[in-house]
């Protein structure tokens, strides 16, 4: 029969011959992956024509640099450099802005904000400047994050505009200067109603001069814009100019976009007389970048798209070779790494001969079992060792030589210093070819912490159950307690007035009628008392009618007053707004504490401390009697039936709050009760 080694190596020169042929496979797509880079570099080429062909100035710049990577023809033709001139220069040499501004805005860009400044000034290579307008976006470009940056030239707009201004108190002087500009220009007056109505206006809207004046601009233009026009308005009195996009719609019913500029008309007083439009049709400007911008997108996406094809194919090819290049290493040190899986496994491992004696164990098999070096256990044997693995068992082994295989096997084991751990174990009996064991193998795990969590939970469990039952109980002997006071007291009082009041009937009045009927007020107002004394007990009216504070204050009254204890109340006097559920609770549960302090405690003094905490109200309930350990919590609840420690633990738990106690033996005991508040309401 073949040994392990032989059918191990033959393994790995089966899986090498695979690999081969696997890799003479991707070699073939090589040249598929030579295609993927010719089409990508035509997809590049195109971009870069349709940038070059754009009509505005684009250039890209390294944002951590801030220097220029490349411009296009119309950018350098603005700024009057050529292109080796401009990649020499960054964007301060360009831009007449400071430095902070600059980093904020190219933050802004990388964070994927739609950054549109506006208007800004740019430096010429004559140190001329020339007003522009940005757009600005992140972009890969050969693998690196830069910035595209669209620059729309409209220094002669400005200059128009300016000049514009300068000459408004000669508007109608050069009424006919401006009737054969281009742009369409309109005056209207402060209500709207046109006064003036050039020949650009004419052109770019259909309307004629007779057809146009008089009428309202914005309602004949039927004007859309992302601005209220009435905003547009208090911006232009408060500033005296406006600028921005806006929709009309020509006489044929075509919307146009439209580059507007308004400007405020005053009289010599400085009241706003006219407004005048310079309004500048982008139709096809907008249409061009919208189409660039797309393009744009759908080149970077196919680019992406390729760049992440060619790198998964040149990573699947470092795969395979780097896996070539290693099978012979891993042939060398595959010995080595099942000795270092076999020695840093978190689970035991043994082999033992028949007859229980270990032959092999790794480290930690040995430090379970509580021996300082594997020689050291394999020096003891089981019984004069000092421990007893299951392993040892008769049971255990003749399972193991019928040829069964036992899996998840639970068994506590004892260690030399007589401590015991709780393991689960897989085994399995090696034999020879006549069916002779030759030795067992197993694998052991500790589940010491596992078996310690599961009694915590068992006695979890029944001291729910057994609360469950107390619970029943209690909730009888409260239902018993009540019906017993209606009875004895309030059933028997409003019985004996019944009785008086009937003798009266037949009695006339005499010298004793006032003083039967006292008695019988009497035996109503003691009535009345324990009707009152039985309603505050169920449902105190003052934590409804006073809030959680005086209620709290009430208690601690009350405590005294039945059991002589002293008493001290601190409140924050913070505002604590917390729901009505955790209103009642903290009531009920403050109440419990109390009885427990009464009837437990042995204390002679209590202290309620209520707290406003960040966003939580802190109650603490402090008293200086006989204490208990608190670190064994779970016992005491569990010895004591601690009901009301428990329910208080667990609800508030359910409400979002925690429970903290503490406590020693002899120096009293501090329970503080922590819920979240009402924000969203305090708001």
């Amino acid at each position: 029969m073949k040994n392990y080694e032989d059918i191990k190596r033959e393994k790995l020169i089966t899986e090498l011959l695979v690999m081969s042929k696997k890799v003479l496979e991707l070699e073939k797509s090589l040249s598929e992956v030579e295609h993927v880079k010719k089409a990508l570099l035509e997809s590049e080429e195109r971009y870069k024509t349709l940038i070059q062909q754009s009509s505005d100035g684009i250039y890209i710049f390294d944002p951590k640099t801030e220097r220029i990577l490349e411009a296009n023809e119309q950018f350098l033709k603005m700024l009057n450099y050529d292109e080796e001139e401009i990649q020499s220069l960054d964007l301060h040499d360009i831009i007449e802005l400071d430095d902070k501004t600059i980093k904020s805005n190219i933050e802004k860009v990388l964070k994927g904000e739609k950054h549109v400044p506006g208007l800004q000034q740019y430096k010429r290579k004559d140190k001329s400047i020339i007003h522009v307008e940005i757009r600005s976006k992140a972009i890969k470009y050969s693998d690196t994050q830069v910035i595209m940056v669209n620059v729309h030239n409209v220094t002669e707009h400005i200059q128009t505009e300016i000049e514009l201004r300068k000459q408004a108190e000669r508007l109608k002087d050069q009424a006919e200067l401006l009737d054969i500009a281009e742009d369409a220009i309109i005056v209207t007056d402060m209500d709207g109603k046109i006064i003036f109505w050039n020949h650009g206006a004419e052109e770019r809207y259909g309307w004629t001069k007779n057809e146009a004046v008089g009428k309202i601009v914005h309602e004949l233009l039927r004007t859309e814009s992302q601005i209220m026009l009435d905003t547009i308005k208090r911006r232009l009195l408060y500033d005296s100019h406006w600028e921005g996009e806006l929709v009309h719609t020509r006489k044929d019913g075509i919307k146009i976009i439209v580059e507007s500029r308004w400007a405020l008309r005053r009289d010599k007083d400085g009241s706003p007389v006219a407004i005048m439009e310079i309004n500048n049709n982008i139709t096809e400007r907008k249409k061009a970048e919208e189409a660039l911008q797309k393009a744009k997108d759908e080149l970077e996406k196919r680019v992406a798209e390729r760049t992440g094809e060619l790198k998964n194919l040149n990573e699947k090819l470092l795969v395979e070779l780097n896996r070539r290049q290693h099978i012979q290493d891993m042939l060398r040190k595959g010995s080595e790494r099942y000795k270092n899986l076999f020695e840093n496994s978190p689970i035991g491992i043994y082999r033992t001969n028949p007859d229980g004696c270990i032959l092999m164990a790794n480290p930690t098999l040995v430090r379970m079992l509580g021996y300082n070096s594997f020689n050291e256990l394999a020096s003891k044997t089981s019984r004069r060792g000092g421990y007893e693995p299951t392993y040892l068992k008769k049971k255990f082994k003749k399972r193991l030589e019928k040829g069964e295989r036992v899996r998840g096997f639970e068994a506590k084991w004892l260690r030399p210093d007589k401590s015991v751990i709780f393991v689960r174990e897989n085994a399995k009996a090696i034999k020879a070819s006549d069916g002779k064991v030759l030795y067992y193998e197993g694998t052991v795990e500790d589940i010491s912490e596992q078996k310690k969590a599961e009694e915590k939970i068992h006695s979890y469990q029944k001291q729910l159950r057994s609360l469950a039952s107390d619970l029943s109980l209690t909730e009888e002997r409260e239902r018993r307690r009540i019906a017993t006071m209606l009875h004895d007291h309030i059933g028997q009082t409003l019985a004996i007035a019944k009785i008086k009041l009937g003798a009266l009937l037949g009695v006339k009045t005499g010298p004793t009628f006032a003083d039967d009927l006292n008695e019988i007020r009497e035996h109503l107002e003691l009535a009345i008392q324990y009707v009152r004394s039985l309603t505050f007990e169920l449902s105190p009216p003052i934590l409804y009618e006073l809030g959680l504070e005086a209620a709290l204050e009430w208690l601690a009254e009350q405590i005294h007053e039945q059991h002589g204890i002293q008493y001290e109340f601190e409140n924050d006097m913070e505002e604590k707004p917390v729901s009505e559920e955790i209103r009642v609770f903290l009531f009920t549960a403050v109440r419990e504490l109390l009885v427990n302090v009464a009837k437990h405690a042995g204390a002679s003094k209590v202290k309620i401390t209520v707290r406003r905490i960040n966003d939580n109200i802190s109650i603490h309930v402090a008293d200086n009697g006989v204490g208990f350990n608190a670190s064994k919590m779970n016992y005491y609840l569990e010895e004591n039936k601690g009901f009301g420690l428990f329910s208080i633990r667990e609800r508030l738990t359910h409400l979002g709050g925690q429970v903290e106690i503490r406590s020693q033996k002899g120096r009293g005991t501090r329970v503080i009760l922590s819920a979240p508040l009402n924000i969203m309401k305090e708001i």
